[in-house]
C-alpha cells in the first residue's frame, strides 16, 4: 500500500498552521493543548476506522479517501509539533507506526567461496 505523501505534507501544513494561529490569539494554553489533543485524536480514531467524538474545523477535516498508512504518517509527522504544545504521544499508535510505515530492510549476504 503506498501513501500519497504530498497529501500527507499539505494537511501537516494546514494542520500546524492552524495550531499556530491558535497559540498567536489564544492566550490560555490548556485551550492550545486541548485543541492539539482533540487533533490527535481525531487522527487517531480516523485510521482505526471509528467514528471520531471529535469534529475539527474545516480546514482540518479529512476526506474519505484518507488510508490508514496515510493517516498515521500524518500523526508521525505532527507528532513533534504537538508534543511541543503538550501532547502525550499515545504508545499503542507508535507501536501500529511502527508496523505499519516499518522502513524496507536491506538483506546483504556474505558469499563464502571455497
Amino acid at each position: 500500500m503506498k501513501a500519497d505523501e504530498e497529501k500527507v505534507d499539505i494537511a501537516h501544513m494546514f494542520w500546524v498552521d492552524d495550531w499556530a494561529k491558535m497559540e498567536a490569539y489564544d492566550i490560555d494554553a490548556e485551550n492550545v493543548t486541548w485543541h492539539v489533543e482533540n487533533c490527535m485524536t481525531y487522527l487517531i480514531q480516523r485510521s482505526e476506522e471509528a467514528v471520531p467524538l471529535y469534529k475539527p474545523p474545516p480546514a482540518l477535516e479529512l476526506g474519505d479517501d484518507w488510508t490508514e498508512a496515510e493517516l498515521l504518517m500524518l500523526y508521525r509527522d505532527l507528532l513533534d509539533p504537538a508534543v511541543r504544545r503538550g501532547y502525550e504521544p499515545d504508545p499503542g499508535v507508535i507501536t501500529r507506526i511502527k508496523r505499519v510505515l516499518a522502513p524496507k530492510r536491506i538483506v546483504v549476504r556474505r558469499v563464502v567461496r571455497p
